[in-house]
């Protein structure tokens, strides 16, 4: 009899540990694919789009610093005063925490700002946390990338 409760205990807790592996997994896929709708969304200016990515109250901090509300980055892309042109995204990292995936890397994007051409070169952070059975963008940041520390890595520093 005791023998039976720990294989059923054992199966029961592998049957849990599976089931954890498979929902991180799902997730990270899930925030992967909502990161592709969300370069989509805002080369577009898909208001839409970026109202079902973005958390109400999402903070998103460009590489210059302005820092933005929800309302104020859609704002400036239906007005055009910002428009992303191109993403390169480059060693994009997701860890998942409860519920919540925070994505690192670095990118490159084409873009214009009040009709001027530019590339910004960055670090960035986002975090997506599951609202409404969704994964949301609730905060982004990027910094800019000064020319040497592109041609060196501070990995493990």
């Amino acid at each position: 009899m005791k023998l039976a409760k720990i294989v059923t205990s054992s199966a029961l807790l592998a049957a849990i540990s599976a089931a954890a592996v498979l929902a991180q997994s799902t997730l990270i896929e899930a925030v992967k694919h909502r990161e592709d709708e969300r370069k989509i969304a805002m080369i577009r200016a898909d208001v839409a789009a970026l109202e079902d990515l973005f958390a109400q109250d999402a903070t998103y901090v460009h590489s210059n610093g302005l820092a933005q509300t929800r309302a104020g980055l859609i704002a400036m892309l239906t007005k055009r005063e910002l428009r992303y042109l191109n993403f390169d995204i480059q060693e994009p990292e997701y860890r998942e925490y409860g519920g919540t995936v925070v994505c690192t890397g670095m990118q490159s994007i084409s873009l214009t700002s009040s009709g001027k051409p530019f590339t910004s070169n960055s670090r960035f952070t986002i975090v997506y946390a599951t609202i409404d059975g969704r994964p949301r963008v609730v905060a982004y940041q990027s910094t800019l990338l000064p020319e040497i520390v592109k041609q060196e890595t501070t990995r493990g520093e």
